[in-house]
């Protein structure tokens, strides 16, 4: 093999691996389904705290868990379409996007058994206001690190927004307004760039 063969074949798998690092994110369609689900469920947890529609605490119960149940029959039903064979599914930034939001669920599904358990205890619902600022710097972080793998400039920015949304929720966390901010950081932070990263998802084929 010649000197010049090398170095064509080098720069080759060079270019494969630039353009794989700069493959689209694929997880667009969850990130909108969860983004979206947040947002209308902080909304209707304002509107239970606020008293609006004449909504008793119970309801507060029956919220969380069908937001549970709804979206993870969602998620099911979409894992079974999805399609893992999409050009640039094993890409770095797909790689590490799946398993940064799969261990922000997890932590998260451990907190709120916790919090449940506690409620349950007669320990108070304190926990599920912390829970607010929490989520909101999970998905900023999810996001943020996502967007950096993968050198999405518009998940990077959603991500660091997310982040910086933390100030503010801890500023609110003793006020119903809370739950408006944490909706409107899922709506412009998860939602919206969702739905952007569909439109950019490649077909099937190449």
């Amino acid at each position: 093999m010649s000197p010049q063969s090398l170095t064509d074949d080098l720069a080759y798998v060079r270019d494969l691996a630039e353009a794989g690092q700069k493959a689209p994110l694929l997880g667009g369609r969850f990130l909108a389904w969860w983004g979206g689900l947040t947002t209308f469920a902080y909304l209707g947890h304002y509107a239970i705290s606020t008293g609006m529609f004449g909504l008793q605490p119970v309801a507060f119960a029956a919220l969380w868990v069908g937001y549970i149940v709804i979206g993870m029959g969602g998620m099911f039903l979409m894992q079974m379409r999805f399609s893992g064979h999409k050009p640039g599914a094993a890409s770095v930034g797909n790689q590490v996007s799946r398993i940064v939001w799969q261990a922000s669920g997890c932590f998260l599904g451990a907190y709120f058994t916790g919090a449940f358990l506690a409620a349950l205890l007669g320990q108070g619902t304190g926990a599920f206001m912390w829970s607010v600022p929490m989520v909101i710097g999970l998905y900023g972080l999810a996001q943020f690190v996502s967007g950096e793998m993968a050198q999405n400039r518009v998940l990077s920015i959603s991500g660091t927004a997310a982040i910086a949304s933390t100030v503010p929720a801890v500023l609110l966390m003793n006020t119903p307004y809370i739950v408006l901010l944490g909706s409107a950081v899922a709506a412009i932070s998860v939602f919206l760039p969702g739905i952007l990263l569909m439109r950019n998802e490649p077909s099937e084929t190449v």
